[in-house]
């Protein structure tokens, strides 16, 4: 009894370790180049944050004529969006600024901020709450007490995140239509919103590209581009692109407004290989031809 109750009791040593961590981002590169042997060096410096966060804050270059040029990042911390703060969304850059710094004199040469929502209630763009930005701004460089101006203002995405809609600064909207399951988008019409197209229109290609995702790399897309030729002959008021893929692959071909359409091959590494346009020969019949092709070389 005594051996049984004796095995019960097991001893245990435990110690603690201290495990330390440090943050040692790049602080410095240097470019040196040689003209008639002569050293041309610029140098960067980088600055982060180091209280509420450690993006890079100060990108600062100095030219080999002394001129220098200096970036600087503004992010959530920095313009109190407490609701990006909430969600730790605090590595995106909202605010971008940059000088140019010549001898005495300082001036700006751009100022440009990606506005995202501050509240829930400025979420207005998307149904699943999602915070995602509502536009881009453009300073005026040369007086920026000028209230900004509206480069892009991105008015609806799906529950996904996927961009769907946004308007251009000359007031064009442009509706993108995502397919292969919301992976990829399939087409670009701009001109409409995403209102304008009858929603039959859009199931056609998104079903269409659903069913060619589940095809097996290089297969036949002539049906899947049958489809999307009916779509854009559905909307002749508009500019119509549109695009295929491999999945996880890449784009297999994108046919502009033009109808000329570009096709991308791609090699036994999935290494994308060349870049083809479809041309008509005399007779009609399609022909390839080559606008880039793509080289994989290694060293012995």
């Amino acid at each position: 009894m005594y051996d049984m109750i004796a095995q019960m009791h097991v001893v245990s040593k435990m110690s603690a370790h201290t495990i330390y961590s440090h943050h040692t981002p790049l602080v410095s590169t240097t470019n040196i180049e040689y003209f008639n042997n002569n050293p041309i060096t610029s140098s960067t410096q980088y600055t982060y944050g180091m209280i509420n966060h450690h993006q890079l804050t100060k990108q600062k270059t100095t030219f080999p004529d002394a001129s220098i040029n200096e970036t600087t990042y503004n992010y959530a911390n920095e313009k109190g969006n407490q609701l990006m703060i909430d969600k730790n969304m605090i590595g995106i850059p909202l605010e971008t600024s940059t000088t140019q710094t010549i001898g005495t004199a300082t001036k700006m040469l751009a100022k440009s901020e990606t506005v995202y929502p501050k509240t829930t209630v400025e979420i207005i763009n998307n149904s699943a709450g999602l915070v995602l930005p509502l536009s881009v701004k453009l300073y005026d460089i040369s007086n920026l007490s000028n209230t900004p101006s509206t480069e892009i203002t991105y008015d609806k995405y799906d529950v996904k995140g996927n961009l769907q809609q946004y308007t251009t600064k000359d007031g064009v909207p442009v509706a993108i239509i995502w397919g292969y399951n919301n992976t990829q988008p399939i087409a670009k019409i701009e001109g409409a919103k995403l209102s304008d197209i009858q929603q039959s229109f859009i199931d056609s290609i998104v079903n269409a590209s659903n069913t060619d995702a589940l095809a097996t790399p290089n297969s036949d897309e002539t049906l899947f581009l049958s489809v999307l030729n009916t779509f854009k002959n559905n909307l002749p008021n508009y500019q119509v692109t549109t695009y295929t893929y491999d999945p996880l692959i890449g784009v297999r071909s994108i046919t502009p407004p033009s109808g000329i359409r570009e096709v991308y091959f791609y090699d036994t590494a999935n290494r994308l290989k060349e870049i083809k346009q479809e041309v008509k020969n005399a007779n009609g019949s399609l022909e390839y031809k080559i606008l880039k092709e793509f080289n994989y070389n290694y060293k012995n």
